[in-house]
């Protein structure tokens, strides 16, 4: 009977692993941060916002420690104050911010865009054509890196996407003159130290990069999709519209938007390539130009950001389960992140990491059942 017990905990406490929740948090233009309380069957509006930040924020996920952490950066172009503020919240209380100081990101100003570190070890934030880290427990500075400015006179480079990693960081950089690039670090943001840096040209119109199955990474621009083998990079997908976001599927495919513009209105399609080679149209939405995408592993939930919807699809059968507009979110929604959950790894959104947690309760399970 104690042997059977054992099983029965066991097997109950890794169930409860792979059905946690995986929230969403969402920003609008009228400059209030609510969630989006979700599961792999519905989802529901939390009651709970944080109001009256700026409307031009950015917003993102990060693991600190043990810890997941829910980030809003205010910006400021303004360089005679003490840079941008960052709100810090814990993953699931948006009342109220636990970390609120307004010269935290000191040095930074008017950031572009932003990546939480997934080992805890830091943040990084893009302004121009710098990248500034963080550490995330003191958000003291750590270090910086700039690249080196080689523009016409009519184009100003910019960095205008961070992807990080557990070990590596990737930024895209556009206005080069010599075409958009990739930036590779080592997670060090170090140039000199050898195999630590890379830089890759990259197509035209390089707008989004995101992870392909956890390991290798993929990129969007005007002509579609392509993935970075060795040292170049290789078409996957070609698109007629430019490709503006893209996440990672649950194998080793990827989801990505396809945006038009026709004067003031924007035209965005959602696909999903697939493991096969196969491309899916999930939906088209003409409004804004809004574009996000970010899918949770573990509960297989896509949640699509498109003008001034949010769509959320249970990937297993391709089922649109919810759709919120801007009546229902309160304002129109401007940008997304996923909130992490204890055991994740963070580059999906909550659960439990199986290939770590749950071997290790695994194996506590057989010790249990062998010691009665």
């Amino acid at each position: 009977m104690r042997k059977l017990s054992a099983c029965v905990i066991f097997i109950t406490v890794m169930m409860l692993c792979v059905s946690a929740s995986a929230d969403i948090v969402y920003t609008t233009s009228s400059g209030d941060m609510g969630l989006i309380l979700a599961s792999a069957e519905s989802t529901d509006i939390s009651s709970t916002k944080y109001s009256g930040s700026m409307s031009d924020t950015l917003l993102g996920s990060y693991w600190d420690g043990g810890n997941s952490r829910i980030i809003l950066v205010n910006r400021t172009t303004d360089t005679t104050t003490s840079g941008d503020t960052a709100l810090i919240f814990a993953n699931n209380n948006l009342s109220a911010p636990i970390i609120s100081e307004p010269r935290v990101l000191a040095g930074v100003y008017n950031a572009q865009s932003l990546a939480g570190s997934y080992n805890g070890r830091g943040l990084f934030f893009a302004s121009g054509v710098s990248i500034y880290e963080f550490s995330t427990d003191t958000f003291s500075f750590k270090r910086s890196y700039t690249y080196p400015v080689n523009a016409s006179e009519d184009i100003t480079p910019q960095i205008t996407a961070l992807l990080s990693g557990t070990s590596n960081v990737y930024a895209i950089v556009e206005g080069d003159i010599s075409g958009d690039v990739v930036l590779a670090f080592d997670g060090q943001l170090r140039e000199d130290a050898k195999d630590s840096f890379n830089k890759y040209v990259a197509p035209s119109g390089t707008n989004a990069i995101a992870w392909l199955n956890n390991s290798s990474i993929v990129i969007g621009h005007d002509s579609g999709v392509s993935s970075l083998k060795s040292s170049s990079f290789v078409s996957l997908v070609s698109s007629d519209a430019p490709v503006k976001a893209l996440c990672m599927d649950e194998k080793t495919g990827f989801y990505f938007a396809e945006q038009s513009e026709s004067g003031s209105e924007y035209t965005t399609t959602l696909k999903h390539y697939s493991s096969v080679n196969n491309i899916t149209t999930l939906c088209t939405e003409t409004g804004g130009s809004e574009c996000r995408l970010l899918y949770d592993t573990n509960n297989g939930l896509l949640a699509a950001l498109i003008g001034s919807k949010i769509l959320i699809y249970r990937m297993k059968n391709d089922v649109l389960i919810d759709e919120y507009d801007s009546a229902s979110l309160g304002g129109q929604p401007v940008n997304i992140t996923m909130s992490y959950v204890n055991g994740d790894d963070g580059r999906t959104s909550s659960g439990c990491d199986i290939a770590g947690a749950g071997i290790i309760m695994f194996l506590a399970g057989v010790m249990i059942i062998r010691r009665r």
